[in-house]
């Protein structure tokens, strides 16, 4: 089948309004990399979409983790994913009245689930009924070799993630709504063939590429603090993120590294961080949000921006070939389109993609969702295992919702 898109949220700049929703069928085209040494190609074509000339063609997909590490040069330490490619990318004619419109059509399977989860989706990342990559002691271990390697001088901050693998079947853009009306984000987007979704209801923009004005930007978040469930309580804690000197230091070490990432592809100088550990709120959490912006050099492509950016800093840490080995080793599992870049490419040389966090990946009968954070030396294991709780709250109370056959209830 086909794959069919659906992007919604405000950031990518595809429609009108802070609410846009753009679903995109009837592909023309698909691009994709089943091994690395494909990727080169993917790039390419990615190119000749941006260099087209035509702003009616658009390219959406996503480009995995493990590509990202590929392409990083750090070929020894990719794993292929269970079902997904390392990148795929289907090619749209906007212009079409058939291939963009606001919403699906209407495809209600029933979505069986094989678990329940009283709790509201509080702790479904424990729940006895999936299956974890990681137990708690394993989590604390990784943890502890993450800052004996800090100690020995290795590396500074690793991402460290751990997925939970549910058997259950479920309707990808069911799930997209259901996360989106819980928790409206700038970057969600649904990715949706026969036989795999990833289903991205992300915050964070990893890129937005304009190759006419020569700009790129890119805004890490580092720094999360779950809301309070009162607003005296929920100040203090937005109080506390702002004052927290670990999130301080892991958003400069990362904007240092994605200074130095968009510095290969900009021109002398024309880097710039233009903020710095703003508070972004969403309805589960508190963010810090920074920004960096590169003034591209004349010879620049789309491809060669990427090469230099994947995979992202946010998500791995720094230095980032040192994470690389730790995140490799710790994590006993691929991480596919969680953490990679998943978004478009449009005929008129813009490009958005976000970093895909808070994101499911759907087989045939399972349903995958990864949570991390990145671990510095202050790191507490138990605090981090409990960070990965919070980021997944929208995801259970998604789950636990289509569970119990209620409808989206949006905020």
């Amino acid at each position: 089948m086909a794959m069919r898109v659906l992007f919604n949220g405000g950031g990518w700049g595809l429609g009108e309004g802070e609410e846009e929703k753009i679903f995109l069928e009837g592909e023309e085209g698909r691009l994709q990399a089943g091994r690395p040494e494909q990727l080169p190609d993917v790039l390419a074509s990615l190119d000749e979409v941006a260099s087209s000339g035509d702003p009616h063609l658009l390219a959406a997909g996503f480009i995995s983790y493990e590509a990202g590490v590929w392409l990083e040069g750090s070929a020894s330490l990719v794993r292929p994913h269970d079902f997904l490619p390392f990148a795929e990318f289907s090619i749209f004619d906007t212009s079409r009245s058939a291939a963009a419109r606001r919403t699906p059509a209407a495809r209600e399977p029933s979505a069986p689930f094989t678990f329940e989860e009283s709790a509201r989706g509080q702790h479904v990342l424990s729940s006895d009924l999936a299956e974890q990559s990681l137990s708690p002691d394993e989590w604390t271990k990784g943890v502890g070799a993450i800052r004996d390697g800090i100690a020995r001088g290795d590396v500074y901050q690793v991402n460290l993630s751990r997925r939970t693998r549910f058997a259950a079947c479920v309707e990808p853009f069911a799930l997209a709504r259901a996360l989106y009306a819980d928790n409206p984000v700038p970057f969600a987007v649904t990715l949706a063939r026969d036989n795999w979704a990833v289903v991205s209801n992300s915050p964070e923009l990893f890129l937005d590429v304009d190759l006419a004005a020569r700009r790129a930007i890119t805004k890490p978040i580092k720094g999360t603090i779950a809301r309070g469930a009162a607003e005296a309580d929920d100040a203090a804690r937005r109080r506390e993120l702002l004052a927290s000197a670990k999130d301080a230091a892991e958003n400069v070490m990362i904007v240092d590294l994605l200074r130095n990432d968009l510095g290969k592809v900009a021109e002398s100088g024309r880097v710039e961080t233009t903020a710095m550990r703003i508070l972004k709120s969403f309805c589960h959490l508190h963010h810090l949000e920074s920004t960096v912006e590169a003034h591209l050099r004349p010879d620049a492509r789309l491809s060669d921006v990427l090469r230099a950016t994947l995979p992202g800093g946010s998500i791995t840490g720094a230095p980032k070939r040192a994470a690389l080995r730790f995140i490799h080793d710790l994590e006993p599992v691929p991480r596919g389109a969680y953490c990679g870049a998943a978004g478009f490419v449009r005929g008129d040389g813009r490009a958005v993609f976000n970093v895909a966090i808070r994101t499911a990946i759907l087989g045939r009968d399972t349903v995958d969702y990864h949570a991390g954070g990145g671990i510095v030396w202050d790191s507490l294991a138990e605090a981090e295992w409990g960070e990965t709780e919070a980021k997944s709250l929208e995801f259970g109370a998604a789950m636990a919702s289509l569970a119990a056959g209620e409808p989206p209830r949006e905020r």
